[in-house]
C-alpha cells in the first residue's frame, strides 16, 4: 500500500505558509518601531459602542489597561475571559479597562459584543490605524498605562490573571 501523506518537508512548508499568512492578516509592519514600555502613553480617541469618543487620556491619574483585539481572534476571547473578573476587582481601585477592536466595522463589532458583552467600554478602530501607529503586529495585545501616564507594559499574547494583577499593582492600582 502506498503512503499518500506529504513528505515532512512539505508539511513544514505548509505550516510556515500558514504562519506567514496569519502574520500578513495582522497587517504590514509599522513604519516606525512600536511604542515602548517606559514611554509616554499614546494619545488617541476612538468611537465607543456606547456613543461618543474616548481614549486613554480621558482617565488622568488612573491606571488604564487597553486590550487590542478582533472578533475573529480566538486568543482574544480567552484574554477577555481573564480580564472580565479582574475588571470587577480593580474598577473601584482607580483602574479603567478599554477594549479596542481593530480592523472591523462597527456593525460586526456591535453584533459580537451583543452576544459577548464586555463590562467595560468597547472602542472601534475600523481602519486599523492604531496597529500602524503603535506597532501592534499580533492580537491580542495588551497595554497598561500607569498613573503617571507612562506605558508600564505593552506586549502581544494572552496574559494570565496572576501576571495581570502584578502588572496592574505595579502600575499603581489602588495607590492614593
Amino acid at each position: 500500500m502506498r503512503d499518500h501523506r506529504p513528505p515532512a518537508s512539505a508539511a513544514a512548508l505548509a505550516a510556515l505558509t500558514a504562519v506567514a499568512a496569519l502574520a500578513l492578516a495582522c497587517g504590514p509592519a509599522p513604519a516606525e518601531g512600536p511604542s515602548a514600555a517606559g514611554g509616554p502613553a499614546p494619545v488617541f480617541r476612538l468611537a465607543s459602542l456606547d456613543g461618543g469618543e474616548i481614549g486613554p487620556q480621558d482617565y488622568p491619574g488612573q491606571v488604564v489597561l487597553l486590550e487590542f483585539w478582533a472578533t475573529w481572534c480566538v486568543p482574544c476571547h480567552a484574554q477577555a475571559d481573564i480580564l472580565e473578573p479582574l475588571y470587577g476587582e480593580y474598577r473601584d481601585r482607580g483602574v479603567e479597562f478599554l477594549a479596542v477592536g481593530l480592523g472591523e466595522d462597527e456593525e460586526l463589532v456591535r453584533r459580537f459584543v451583543a452576544a459577548n458583552p464586555f463590562p467595560y467600554p468597547v472602542l472601534i478602530d475600523p481602519a486599523d490605524e492604531l496597529s500602524w501607529e503603535l506597532g501592534i503586529a499580533a492580537l491580542p495585545t495588551l497595554m497598561v498605562i500607569d498613573r503617571e501616564g507612562e506605558i508600564a507594559y505593552f506586549d502581544a499574547g494572552v496574559v494570565g490573571e496572576d501576571e495581570l494583577r502584578r502588572l496592574l499593582d505595579g502600575a499603581g492600582a489602588g495607590a492614593a
